[in-house]
């Protein structure tokens, strides 16, 4: 059942708080974080977890690298915020 360990509660790096496992199996349109191995190894086996709940291609979708960097997302929202505040 995909929904065995939602209950589960662990500290995410990411928002340096507490979230539930259901959160990192579904952080991405309905696929895992992509740091939910690391975070989960230790706890449950995580990958036989999502080798049965998930295909090779969702898996691969969802532990991908990001595309950019996070300074680069950051210039991006700054230009962004900069030309709807020239517009407005």
């Amino acid at each position: 059942m995909i929904e065995a360990y939602d209950s589960l509660i662990i500290r995410c790096p990411q928002l340096g708080g507490e979230v539930p496992f259901k959160y990192c199996r579904t952080l991405s349109e309905e696929l895992p974080c992509r740091k939910i191995i690391i975070c989960w190894e230790f706890r449950i086996e995580i990958g036989k977890y999502l080798s049965e709940h998930f295909s090779f291609d969702q898996l691969q979708t969802a532990l991908a690298p990001p595309t950019k960097t996070r300074l680069e997302t950051i210039l991006e929202f700054i230009e962004k915020a900069k030309k709807t505040r020239e517009e407005g």
